[in-house]
């Protein structure tokens, strides 16, 4: 008998495949990758320069409201808090592996270097990261810069008139709070501290404290600096514990429990003014700030205070085995004191969102104006949403169409008198068969006129308030420009502060009306001439801009089946929305006198029938999709279906399930009605105490 056929093998340790639990075959790897993980953290050391000028700090923060007196409420809490160095944060000398990094955006490699990046598990291992700061997370310019640092040089030279700061400045200390697990909170309050660029870097004395930027972000993702200058505008004496205080303007909307008038006081201490140089000691921070009413009194407070450890692996791990889920209460604790300041006890009523201020002029129009004297502009932009890139597709290409198909440069400009020479589709009153009598002709003529009767150029410019989005100028092409040399130039600049300006002429029935709730009296974008704007959106398709007596208008265009529906879609649409807007004019508002005497919600030449349904025809926005791209009519079609159901559902996730009270005339919905009472000039005001403390307390 063979001696193998006997043969019997047996494991060297009896393991049945059945006792195999899967936690056998997960840990072995989890704790291979952890020892990695502990190896790469251990071989990693900051130097003391770079871990003494870095900071961690547990702060402790209290916020308390005085005014409404009934309102009185206060709470504290802790949160984690990073002190960096810009300079060696952005150079990497202060990260840890899989503690601590700068997370600078990094190119996007080739397929195949990501494909071999992927099976690779040292890289797997490196995108564990604890604790992290992202430039991302503030400012945003339109040089895609990745330093925290030098966005916040451009920021000082474009928004403060600050010439040649990198001359003047030399260490930045920034106190904010990090991204955690990859999760980026809400930041309410970053600090820069700002010190002098010193004349010898080996001087051993700290270099002084030259400005301090505040840089306050809300809910809704948008930031506005404020700049403090030491010695400039400072108050003479501080109080006690701080060595600077300044009082500013606000213009900034962060609460929605108060409107946007009032001021700051500002009270602080530099945090370096008793450190050594490239000594490893503990910091304190002192930090605090009093809300006062436009009267002076004092309406709300909050303080920071807290120590600072040397930033270091050991420091590190502390903070997070102590604060393991900090990072992640910040906007939780927000949602939850804003609940109960509006349905518990203080009762306080809401300001719905303003746009942040872009213009001088119109920072004290809208219903939620700012303090007088306050800083204009914003360091951070709502994102536009799909919805809005959309309408603004649809408008610039209108707006190219009419460049490309309706030659401008031969246009005569219009006069002030109103024109009737409209055709029912595109306008929003069929004034067609409407005569102007002779006599009131020749009075418009013997009338002085702004305008220049020979034929100009028109050019249109788009022009965001976030300086990250691009500024569109559309402007004749050259050979029109070229063969109208001896034309007037003239120029339409449209500013907005969001890409909502493009939804607006969308969903409103005409662009005039929509002019007259989002810039004259919602202040969310401003036009630089109205007779430009109706020129070149109202009248570029209806009115055919020939010279007076130069022939008949062309016929209308009749549209297909398929169009007309799509028509009939969008103006129901339209209509609808419009109607739902003034249902919310009450019976009273109906019998004021202003209004009852008018046979129109607006004065001429926007034409709003008072008594009756209200009907509207096509927007002359409409009509290169009507006419020519059916894919272009259904796009506008589905933005109004989007933007109107989107509203609904707020209205009614506000108003009746929710049930949220809004500060009386403040209400998003209410915008049309503030349009109609603004051009009939009727106040259109809030109680006293509101425009007193700048803040509502619900009378129940």
């Amino acid at each position: 008998m063979d001696p193998s056929d006997t043969l019997v093998t047996r494991p060297l340790i009896p393991i049945q495949a059945s006792s195999i639990h899967p936690i056998d075959l997960i840990l072995p790897p989890l704790l291979i990758g952890l020892s990695l993980m502990i190896f790469d953290i251990q071989s990693k050391k900051l130097t003391r320069k770079a871990s003494s000028n870095s900071h961690l700090f547990i702060n402790q923060t209290l916020h308390a409201r005085f005014l409404p007196s009934s309102s009185a409420h206060q709470f504290k809490y802790s949160l984690i808090q990073f002190g960096l160095d810009l300079d060696h944060l952005e150079s990497a000398q202060l990260d840890i592996p899989h503690l601590f990094r700068f997370a600078k955006p990094a190119n996007s490699p080739p397929l195949a270097t990501r494909l071999r990046q992927f099976f690779d598990l040292s890289n797997w291992l490196k995108c564990i990261q604890i604790f992290s700061i992202s430039p991302s997370s503030y400012f945003k310019n339109t040089n895609q810069t990745h330093s925290i640092k030098q966005s916040l040089f451009n920021q000082l030279e474009a928004t403060f008139g600050i010439d040649d700061p990198h001359e003047k400045i030399g260490k930045v200390y920034l106190l904010s709070m990090p991204t955690y697990l990859g999760f980026t909170s809400i930041n309410p309050l970053s600090i820069y501290f700002c010190y002098q660029k010193p004349t010898d870097p080996s001087d051993p004395i700290h270099p002084p404290l030259k400005y301090v930027v505040l840089d306050v972000q809300n809910t809704f993702s948008e930031r506005h600096s404020y700049l403090l200058q030491v010695g400039i505008n400072e108050l003479p004496n501080t109080q006690s514990g701080f060595q600077h205080e300044w009082i500013i303007p606000r213009a900034f909307h962060v609460s929605p429990f108060n409107d946007r008038s009032g001021s700051y006081k500002i009270s602080l201490s530099d945090p370096f003014s008793n450190a050594k140089p490239d000594v490893q000691s503990d910091i304190s921070l002192k930090f605090k700030i009093i809300f006062l009413t436009e009267s002076g009194e004092k309406k709300f407070f909050a303080t920071l205070n807290g120590t600072g450890k040397p930033l270091t692996t050991s420091n590190l791990i502390r903070i997070w085995s102590r604060y393991p889920i900090v990072l992640f209460l910040t906007s939780l604790r927000i949602l939850y004191e804003s609940f109960k300041l509006h349905m518990g006890k203080p009762r306080l009523d809401v300001y719905p969102r303003p746009e942040p201020v872009f213009d001088q002029e119109h920072a004290f129009k809208g219903p939620n104006p700012i303090q007088q004297g306050g800083h204009i502009g914003a360091t951070g932009w709502q994102e536009p949403d799909w919805c809005s890139r959309w309408a603004q597709q649809i408008v610039v290409d209108y707006l190219t169409r009419r460049r490309e198909d309706q030659p401008v440069g031969s246009h005569p400009c219009p006069k002030n008198s109103p024109d009737t020479e409209l055709t029912s589709l595109g306008s929003f009153v069929n004034l067609a068969d409407e005569k102007v009598p002779a006599s009131e002709e020749e009075e418009g003529e013997q009338q002085p006129s702004g305008r220049s009767e020979r034929p100009s150029i028109v050019t249109v410019i788009l022009q965001p308030a976030d300086q990250t989005q691009a500024t569109i100028e559309i402007a004749p092409s050259p050979d029109n420009e070229g063969s109208e040399s001896g034309m007037v130039h003239e120029t339409l600049t449209i500013q907005y502060g969001s890409a909502g300006f493009f939804t607006d002429l969308l969903v409103f029935p005409t662009p005039s009306i929509a002019q007259l709730v989002g810039d004259e009296t919602e202040a969310a974008w401003k036009v630089s001439s109205m007779a430009l704007f109706d020129r070149v959106f109202e009248n570029s398709f209806v009115r055919q801009y020939q010279p007076l007596g130069s022939g008949p208008s062309p016929p209308p265009v009749r549209l297909s089946k398929t169009r007309a529906f799509v028509a009939g879609l969008i103006n129901g649409l339209r209509r609808f929305y419009f109607r739902w807007l003034l249902s919310f004019i009450t019976p009273e508002d109906r019998n004021l006198a202003q209004i009852r005497r008018r046979s129109s919600w607006f004065p001429p030449p926007n034409f709003v029938a008072i008594d009756g349904p209200f009907e509207c025809d096509s927007s002359p926005i409409d009509r290169p999709g009507l006419l020519a791209d059916l894919s272009l009519a259904l796009r506008i079609l589905i933005l109004l279906i989007n933007t109107i159901s989107a509203e609904l559902f707020s209205f009614f996730l506000f108003s009746h399930l929710f049930r949220f009270r809004f500060v009386d005339s403040k209400q998003p919905w209410l915008r049309l009605k503030r349009a109609i009472f603004r051009a009939n000039r009727i106040p259109f005001n809030v109680p006293d105490l509101d425009r007193r403390i700048g803040s509502l307390r619900h009378p129940s």
